[in-house]
């Protein structure tokens, strides 16, 4: 039987998070709510809301620096990041940036974010120290997810609305070079909402490749991080969306769209070596129970096709009762947690015994992912 938490108190609490905070941030899911403009805070260890984080409106990605003990919030509608400091359950700042900022990744010394600015086609720079943006990067193409170097020397930015990955050189604050993906070089026309560039430059867990996958042209180029060589191009499934790597770095897991399939990549040999069975409008792949198992999220069909990712076979569903988002699952790698737009909850899943077991209330209005500290941490 699946349990129905809620945090009875929830609607008592203040809106920040009281006088203690979150200082422990590695215990917390944050959950950004787009209808009702503020963070859930979940306990992992009760799986209960404790508390909410204001923001601006319509948040579309949270990042965590456990370095400073800061939250902080890309704001879609408002063109502002929320910078809000957890251990004092206050915010710190409200930044304005370009137009429509979402993605965001944090520097490898969690000092500086970088976000992009989808409609601005710019990358901003965020020192999160001085809580003031030091720089805006021009001459992108609706930049969407990004990497950074190993060293934090260059951004790798995924372009939605190009074939390209641009890179950024983070002291100079310009665009260095563009890496080709497709050939030859193919740039959406204003508006096109339907075409799908590069959505994400995924980097292994030790940071030393990134894998683009190029949706319009079924190939997946695979990106020398630390030289900024492309050394491969893999012809994947029909509108691949993006990579997804295990936590052990040993696959690179691939939601082709076009054609319902999941392709996966062994990064040894850079080679796929299984196209499995996937869903209707897959938006993320989360992996856990010892890496041996991936959690494809579909959301057109509300539910998660499971792999066995030992024997390369497909290995169930599971259904959810409302509209899945994306998922985190949690550094130990025995919970999943999956926001339900459609229903204001947040699912949580057992990893080893793949099943559905807590539905968490009280979250908010249409929450739209899910971050950890610590964690493979994404966004659609």
């Amino acid at each position: 039987m699946i349990a129905r938490l809620v945090f009875a108190a929830v609607l008592g609490l203040s809106t920040a998070a009281g006088a203690a905070g979150f200082a422990d941030v590695e215990r917390y899911v944050f959950v950004p709510n787009r209808g009702s403009a503020d963070v859930a805070v979940i306990d992992t260890t009760t799986d209960t809301v404790v508390g909410r984080v204001p923001v601006g409106r319509v948040p579309h990605q949270v990042a965590v620096s456990d370095t400073l003990g800061m939250l902080v919030a890309s704001n879609t509608e408002d063109d502002t990041v929320t910078l809000f400091d957890l251990a004092a359950g206050t915010t710190l700042a409200t930044l304005t940036l370009d137009r429509t900022p979402e993605h965001m990744e944090l520097s490898p010394t969690g000092d500086l974010v970088a976000v992009g600015n989808i409609e601005g086609g710019s990358v901003s720079l965020v020192d999160l120290r001085a809580r003031r943006e030091i720089a805006r990067v021009e001459g992108l193409y609706e930049p969407h997810n990004m990497t950074f170097s190993p060293d934090g020397r260059y951004i790798y930015v995924g372009n939605l609305g190009a074939d390209l990955v641009s890179v950024i050189d983070v002291a100079a604050a310009r665009v260095v070079e563009e890496i080709p993906v497709g050939d030859p070089k193919l740039v959406a026309s204003r508006g096109d909402s339907a075409y799908q560039g590069i959505v994400d430059v995924t980097a292994t867990p030790d940071r030393r490749l990134g894998f683009a996958a190029f949706g319009e042209g079924d190939v997946m180029a695979v990106l020398d991080l630390r030289t900024r060589r492309r050394i491969a191009t893999l012809r994947l499934g029909d509108l691949p969306w993006r990579a997804y790597s295990t936590a052990d770095g040993r696959f690179m897991i691939v939601p082709n769209n076009g054609d319902g399939t999941v392709s996966v990549v062994a990064t040894a040999s850079l080679r796929e070596v299984a196209r499995l069975r996937g869903g209707e409008d897959m938006t993320g792949v989360n992996t856990g129970w010892f890496e041996t198992t991936a959690f494809v999220i579909s959301r057109g069909e509300r539910r998660l096709h499971v792999l066995d990712l030992v024997e390369m076979r497909n290995a169930g569903e599971i259904p959810l009762p409302g509209v899945p988002e994306t998922g985190v699952t949690t550094p130990d790698g025995l919970k999943l947690y999956v926001a339900l737009s459609s229903t204001d909850q947040v699912a949580v899943i057992d990893t080893r015994r793949r099943r559905l077991v807590r539905l968490v209330d009280g979250v908010g209005d249409e929450p739209w992912g899910t971050f950890m500290v610590g964690s493979l941490n994404y966004c659609h």
